[in-house]
């Protein structure tokens, strides 16, 4: 009984969440947020060794 309340909770939860970030732009983006911020973090460093091959 009380897993099946955790689960079903779970889902619902997981069901808002989703609705929410499809919905919602700015949602969407606020979460994205560091995915985005780690992607341009690795092409500064790649981009920085480029560099650096160049000067040698």
């Amino acid at each position: 009984m009380l897993t099946n309340a955790i689960v079903f909770g779970s889902l619902i939860i997981a069901l808002v969440y989703f609705i929410a970030w499809f919905v919602r732009r700015d949602f969407r983006e606020q979460i994205e947020r560091p995915k985005h911020r780690f992607q341009d973090q690795v092409e500064e460093y790649d981009s920085q060794l480029i560099q650096q091959e160049n000067k040698s």
